[in-house]
């Protein structure tokens, strides 16, 4: 083989050594392109999934913290309620003590006569049945109450005492004749109609 020769293949040689370096190097270039999009796209995706992780916790924390709040107020109303009844109960529970002394004291004649006068005027006169706890009787002046109620209800009345062992600290029963109406006009019966006034009050008093 002749120098000549020799020297046509060495260029050959480097020129497509040249074309082979180039070539590589172009696809090292766009591998790395590639790679770099690749991490980039890896590393939103991974900071999105981390987003969405953290928007989920602070929902969850936020639902359970919500929860939680019902929880207590569930918790602080349910004791609220339990004072509010033992706060009723109490105040019932004085009055009746108050109530079984005030039956021996002076006051009660004048009390007792104007409730019955009170149920007999609300039953419209007529012939009518006063019943009291044993005892009593003589604390009811007739001729005043039925004087009274046939000025106001324009009826004549008369009036039947039946003392007997009531359920009760003081007051009367009335009733019509034949015992179909009545107006409970007993201590008990009193404060029980009281009671939802004053539950009332104290409700507003505590959840204000």
């Amino acid at each position: 083989m002749t120098e000549s020769n020799t020297d046509v293949f060495d260029m050959m040689k480097d020129e497509i050594l040249a074309n082979a370096e180039e070539k590589a190097k172009k696809i090292l270039s766009q591998a790395n392109q590639i790679a770099s999009e690749l991490s980039e796209d890896v590393q939103k995706r991974a900071e999105r999934v981390s987003k969405e992780i953290i928007e989920q916790a602070k929902k969850e924390a936020d639902l359970r913290l919500r929860r939680e709040i019902a929880k207590a107020k569930l918790t602080a109303r349910s004791d609220t309620l339990k004072n509010k009844e033992e706060i009723i109960n109490d105040v019932f529970d004085q009055a009746q003590k108050k109530l079984i002394g005030f039956v021996s004291s002076a006051e009660y004649v004048t009390t007792l006569n104007n409730l019955i006068t009170e149920a007999a005027i609300g039953l419209n006169g007529g012939d009518l049945k006063i019943k009291i706890q044993t005892g009593h009787g003589k604390h009811i002046d007739i001729s005043k109450i039925q004087q009274t109620v046939m000025q106001q209800t324009g009826m004549t009345t008369t009036l039947s005492v039946i003392e007997e062992n009531l359920r009760s600290v003081g007051g009367a029963i009335v009733t019509n004749a034949n015992e179909t109406i009545l107006i409970d006009n007993t201590f008990e019966a009193r404060l029980r109609r009281m009671r939802e006034v004053i539950r009332t009050k104290i409700a507003k008093i505590l959840f204000e």
